[in-house]
């Protein structure tokens, strides 16, 4: 479509309250008035109608897809987004900076080789314990400090993997379509509705990576993002997040060798993780050991999880 520069893509799955929010948030900041700008929605299994008629109210482009996966759906986004330039979030996130979007695009300008944007991530609300003790382990967020991640730097790193979470955040990040079409878009083996729920975004930023473009960390690029409410979400999201931490990297060690992500994947997160009973005990670490457990024995069981379902379940030899 002439005059398109940017697609914001959202895959939604049966949460319309949700959508709606972060449709109406995109209105009231103007970035939906944007004339460079489409909002683009694709449907994983929501009522047809009802979710249409959201996005025609709310100038956004409606992409049914039936096959059920948040990286499926994405991928069909990407193959359809009319932008040079596809901007990701999540449905639960609302949008509040008017600059936000500009802030994401600004850094392509500045930095040669430039082939991922990430922004910060923070509460939408702190009401509840969970939600307290969440945001002060960090939430989603990166942190406060810029960070640029090169070919130079990455080089550093012999013995230990890339610190792909320091950086990548699926609900707030830019990629070029280009360089989206050039990986193949997302693995559809991770990520919500797939056989492993978790590391898609961790994914896609070493495919990035790997073909030696840099990446980019902006803390003043903010969406708010709803935190689990309670301690029982926390503990489900810690399980799911090492389950996902630790396939991601087996996954990496089968496709490309490489013999960081297998030491990291069968021990190197197991042994993080257990610094962590440690730093609980001297005050540097906000969850205590009854929820860090959880993404203790998610990490130990993500390498099996990953081999029944990539190798058995799917057949593969």
């Amino acid at each position: 479509m002439s005059g398109i520069k940017y697609t914001i893509l959202v895959a939604t799955r049966k949460r319309l309250s949700n959508i709606t929010r972060l449709l109406k948030s995109l209105k009231q900041t103007g970035i939906s008035k944007r004339l460079d700008t489409e909002i683009l929605i694709v449907d994983n299994s929501s009522n047809v109608t009802v979710l249409n008629n959201i996005c025609n109210r709310y100038n956004a482009r409606y992409i049914k897809e039936v096959k059920i996966g948040k990286a499926i759906a994405l991928n069909t986004g990407i193959r359809n987004a009319h932008g040079e330039y596809i901007i990701f979030t999540d449905d639960d996130v609302v949008v509040n900076d008017l600059l936000w979007l500009d802030k994401l695009i600004s850094h392509f300008k500045t930095i040669p080789n430039l082939g991922y944007v990430s922004g910060n991530v923070v509460a939408r609300s702190i009401k509840t314990h969970a939600q307290k003790i969440w945001e002060k382990k960090g939430g989603l967020s990166k942190g406060t400090e810029s960070k640029h991640f090169t070919k130079r730097i990455l080089r550093e790193f012999k013995l230990l993997p890339w610190p792909l979470t320091k950086i990548c955040a699926g609900a707030n990040c830019i990629i070029p379509k280009k360089i989206l079409m050039d990986v193949g878009g997302f693995c559809s083996f991770f990520g919500p509705g797939s056989p492993i729920g978790h590391g898609e975004s961790l994914l896609i930023g070493y495919e990035i990576m790997k073909r030696g473009y840099d990446l980019y960390y902006d803390p003043k690029a903010i969406v708010l993002h709803d935190h689990p409410e309670d301690d029982k979400s926390i503990k489900q999201k810690l399980f799911l997040y090492g389950i996902g931490d630790t396939a991601v990297h087996l996954y990496l060690f089968i496709k490309y060798g490489d013999k960081r992500s297998l030491f990291w994947s069968i021990g190197g997160h197991q042994l993080y993780v257990m610094k962590n009973f440690i730093k609980w005990f001297f005050g540097y670490y906000a969850l205590p050991p009854s929820y860090t457990i959880y993404s203790l024995v998610g990490s130990f069981y993500g390498p099996i999880k990953f081999i029944k379902e990539y190798y058995l379940n799917r057949g593969k030899k």
